[in-house]
């Protein structure tokens, strides 16, 4: 036991070391080898073959997950791998899934246009589409023509007047490109007011690259964002300060979701959806 604690506060402290920028990814992944996510394996049950699945997410009302691909397909899925149900919406880069629990509806993130999506979970018919400001108190740090959005998650928020924010992640592969920057948004879209513009709120940069998939977690109040290029999840409170860090299961991670079970599904890109029990300590 003084080992594996001993282990855990040496990798948060490399993690730190990290975001100084004195570590690469690959020395982050073989340190964060002995510090593994807390989880029993159960497999991957994707029985339809979707393809390129990058961003996943479980449907509180429905019971059911909705997984979006590179091509710009959904699809809804039982927790046990079954289809329900698939579209191919448009040709485009669908890289990420949320939806606000108090409507139902999805949200899809649109890489390389930077926009996000309104969808009725239903009949997958497009309600409305949100183009995001690439620009931060007047200076760009989403660069047209970058690696652009990739993940997608929503925070509700009663006291909010849209019912709640978003937070999504730019999937920047250089820590030093100041109007490219790889970080963390929250995104305030017009959800109920149905007038006013996307605006991008506030924004805080974890230090790796590749941020590739993006959770809230509302037992805990948490953000977790998962960098594929390091194989790590980082978990963050709503106020940005690191609280764990961990090795991350699965291969090509893109998309992550917990359905009221305790159980993970993660989506990857090249292929398969696995599902994990969650061992909360």
């Amino acid at each position: 036991m003084h080992d594996l604690l001993k282990a855990a506060k040496l990798s948060l402290l490399f993690v730190t070391i990290l975001f100084e920028g004195c570590i690469t990814a690959p020395q982050l992944r073989h340190l964060l080898s002995a510090v593994v996510f807390p989880h029993e394996w159960v497999g991957n049950i994707d029985k339809s073959g979707f393809n390129e699945p990058s961003g996943i997410c479980w449907h509180s009302r429905r019971k059911t997950l909705f997984v979006v691909g590179d091509e710009g397909d959904v699809c809804e899925l039982k927790t046990d791998g079954t289809l329900i149900k698939q579209k191919r919406i448009r040709s485009a880069d669908f890289e990420g899934i949320t939806h606000d629990a108090s409507t139902g509806l999805l949200y899809v993130a649109i890489e390389g246009a930077e926009s996000i999506i309104e969808i009725d979970p239903e009949t997958f018919e497009i309600f409305r589409e949100f183009q995001l400001p690439r620009t931060f108190n007047d200076k760009v740090v989403i660069k047209a023509g970058g690696q652009g959005i990739e993940a997608i998650t929503f925070v509700p928020d009663s006291t909010h007047p849209e019912g709640g924010t978003f937070y999504v992640t730019n999937q920047a592969f250089s820590l030093d490109a100041e109007d490219d920057i790889s970080a963390i948004f929250q995104v305030e879209l017009p959800l109920r007011s149905r007038y006013g513009e996307p605006e991008l709120l506030d924004y805080f940069k974890p230090g790796v690259i590749d941020l590739s998939g993006l959770y809230f977690d509302q037992t805990s109040d948490h953000l977790f964002v998962i960098s594929d290029a390091a194989n790590v999840i980082l978990e963050y409170s709503l106020e940005h300060d690191l609280v764990k860090a961990y090795a991350f299961p699965g291969d090509n991670q893109e998309g992550i979701a917990v359905d009221d079970a305790g159980f993970i599904y993660i989506a990857q890109d090249s292929g398969g959806i696995i599902k994990l029990r969650w061992l909360r300590k």
